[in-house]
């Protein structure tokens, strides 16, 4: 996989935590770091995606059941 380079701006406050997280020997680098709570937020965030997409399918065969039955419905 090919890696891209990006500059970001981070408050002081984060990468000071970086760097705590580093000196600790969790990570080696600011950039593993900032990789990992990428990976973290998007696999995150796609579940709520994929879970909104899923309630907007239910809702329109919902839809699709009350416009279907319509006809039989006396009003």
């Amino acid at each position: 996989m090919e890696n891209h380079r990006i500059t970001i701006r981070i408050p002081q406050y984060d990468l000071h935590s970086i760097d705590l997280f580093i000196s600790a020997g969790d990570f080696s680098s600011r950039s593993e770091v900032i990789r990992r709570a990428v990976n973290e937020f998007v696999k995150a965030y796609a579940d709520q995606v994929i879970e909104k997409v899923d309630k907007a399918r239910k809702m329109q065969d919902l839809e699709f059941a009350v416009e279907t039955m319509e006809p039989y419905v006396q009003k």
